[in-house]
């Protein structure tokens, strides 16, 4: 084999390696990746909750020198609509609590309540002890599946973890906003939920 042989196999020779190069590198990229969650799927057969005014706990008046909490079958903060689905946690959030390490881990199992609402407390139904009819709202849920109810800990980017436990949200009289409940468990096979709703017209302590 002549010399000018030679420089032509090398140059080949380099032309199929960069070739192969520009197809197995992005392949040989993604199997060094670090696994990432799936994207949120919507549950199957999920009874969803219809509009309406919610049930709920409210702290009120109950005479000239205390406050207490009395459960209300219909407040005013009105459930314009919800949407659920199956997802993953984008955080890892230490608890509050030293002691219980991660209160959730990114890349946990969650399931995901995405809740507005409206507070439609004014002056002719006040949110007593408000002055403004300003409403503190915590919002979690409970779930149920075929097999009965699910054992989920509320991990909501909102949650304090302090009672009272849930997602919360501030609105304003007349004003419309949502807020995501996140429920952490690995059950897939969820079939409906209840919202657990607790109104303040007074900041908690």
């Amino acid at each position: 084999m002549d010399k000018n042989q030679k420089i032509l196999s090398a140059i080949v020779l380099i032309v199929v390696i960069v070739v192969s190069g520009i197809f197995w590198f992005p392949a040989i990229l993604r199997t060094l990746e670090p696994s990432r969650p799936a994207l949120p799927t919507p549950p199957a057969n999920l009874k969803q909750i219809s509009p309406q005014y919610l049930p709920g706990n409210v702290l009120q008046n109950t005479s000239n020198t205390s406050t207490g909490e009395s459960f209300v079958s219909a407040t005013r903060i009105f459930l314009v609509s919800d949407t659920a689905y199956y997802g993953y946690s984008n955080e890892t959030r230490k608890s509050p609590n030293p002691a219980e390490g991660n209160l959730i881990s990114k890349g946990d199992p969650i399931f995901i309540i995405n809740v507005t609402l409206r507070n439609d407390y004014n002056p002719e139904n006040p949110l007593t002890p408000s002055q403004n009819n300003y409403a503190f709202i915590f919002l979690t849920a409970t779930l149920n599946s075929q097999n009965g109810i699910v054992n989920a800990k509320d991990v909501s980017p909102t949650n304090t973890g302090f009672p009272p436990i849930g997602a919360f949200l501030g609105l304003n009289s007349g004003e419309t906003a949502s807020v995501e409940i996140w429920l952490a468990t690995s059950n897939r096979n969820i079939v409906s939920y209840e919202l657990n709703l607790s109104v303040f017209g007074i900041a908690p302590p």
